[in-house]
């Protein structure tokens, strides 16, 4: 029996054929089941890329804002150092001031050759004190410079000591009677050196035996407005008996 070549060849050619179109699309599967989730990732990482610059540019949003915010704060602490630098300005320009409020020159008798404080001067103090103590201001920071004078009878430095000893009563008696503090309380003597009216006669010998009490109060004034003040805006009368020259002066 003769066998046809091309009708062997041509069954096993189509066969072959079959064989090789089904590992093609067997391969385009495998491709395509390997190609999807490479795919799928891709797409999410494309989503998380597009999420981080639309953070990114939110958080550039916020340090515009940031820094905004900054410049605002630079300016106020500018502003504030500016007025830092006023006030300690102002401040070097103060200084503590001691003014004269008020006095008591007569009143305050003494008798002769006598350092003991009579009743009657103290009830001139005792209307004086009270006075004060009903201002309250008058008497904040309030300092008192007692003073102690005679006449000229007898040897100057025995009515230097003299008028000592009339301040000190005096003193002594704003101190435990009147309750002042006593570091506010200051006694000065004069002796015979500041006469209130001429020694001529008896009655200005007695008005000369005398103490004065005058008020001063501490306070805080610029440098500015003491160097505009002048001294005519004080009373003449206000300020203690000027000394003549070689005075003594006895401070405690």
């Amino acid at each position: 029996m003769k066998v046809n070549i091309r009708q062997l060849f041509f069954p096993a050619l189509m066969a072959a054929s079959l064989v090789v179109m089904q590992g093609c699309l067997a391969t385009r599967d495998w491709v395509q089941e390997r190609l999807d989730p490479v795919a799928g990732r891709v797409s999410q990482s494309e989503q998380r890329l597009n999420q981080a610059e639309g953070q990114m540019g939110s958080l550039g949003g916020r340090m515009t804002g940031a820094e905004g915010m900054l410049g605002q704060m630079d300016g106020r602490i500018g502003q504030v150092d500016a007025k830092t630098e006023r006030a300690l300005s102002a401040l070097a320009n103060l200084r503590l001031e001691r003014r004269f409020v008020i006095d008591m020159k007569e009143g305050a008798n003494f008798s002769f050759n006598s350092s003991n404080l009579p009743t009657q001067a103290k009830k001139e103090i005792d209307g004086f004190i009270s006075d004060l103590k009903g201002d309250a201001a008058g008497m904040d920071g309030a300092m008192f410079l007692v003073a102690g004078h005679t006449d000229n009878v007898g040897s100057e430095d025995y009515n230097y000591e003299l008028g000592k000893k009339r301040a000190d009563a005096v003193s002594r008696y704003l101190i435990t009677q009147k309750k002042m503090d006593p570091l506010r309380v200051v006694t000065v003597s004069y002796g015979e050196n500041a006469p209130m009216v001429e020694n001529s006669t008896a009655q200005g010998r007695g008005k000369n035996r005398r103490v004065e009490i005058l008020l001063y109060r501490d306070g805080i004034t610029s440098a500015a407005a003491a160097s505009s003040a002048t001294s005519a805006a004080e009373p003449r009368a206000a300020q203690p008996p000027q000394q003549p020259a070689g005075e003594r002066l006895s401070q405690r």
